[in-house]
């Protein structure tokens, strides 16, 4: 999968230390060094974002370290999933699909507000 250019330049100017792989026939948006909230420990992480359906979701965000700290509890339902050779956590959080991958990103993480 090829993501249009003017959405990754878009993504990079909130996440610049992005990559894409691939894995599983998945695409995934690797973000390394991802700041996160104050309040959440780790504050940086790294974090894989699946911009296509997976796991029942219409896209993902993982992260490389579970996410402590979080004024809501939150469903951590995505435990130790292995991709690209190393294992990832996600909240269960449900985006409806058609945004842009750095609106996407950005709805993602505010599961963690």
């Amino acid at each position: 999968m090829n993501f249009p250019e003017d959405q990754i330049l878009e993504l990079k100017s909130i996440a610049p230390d992005l990559s894409v792989a691939q894995d599983g026939g998945y695409t995934y948006i690797r973000i390394d060094n991802l700041q996160l909230p104050d309040h959440c420990q780790p504050n940086v992480v790294n974090a894989l974002l699946c911009p296509s359906q997976r796991d029942g979701y219409a896209s993902s965000l993982f992260f490389s370290a579970h996410i402590a700290g979080l004024p809501n509890p939150r469903n951590w339902n995505r435990i130790n999933v292995r991709i690209l050779g190393e294992n990832w956590y996600a909240i269960s959080w449900g985006v409806t699909p058609g945004y842009r991958l750095a609106e996407l990103l950005l709805i993602h993480l505010s599961a963690l507000r």
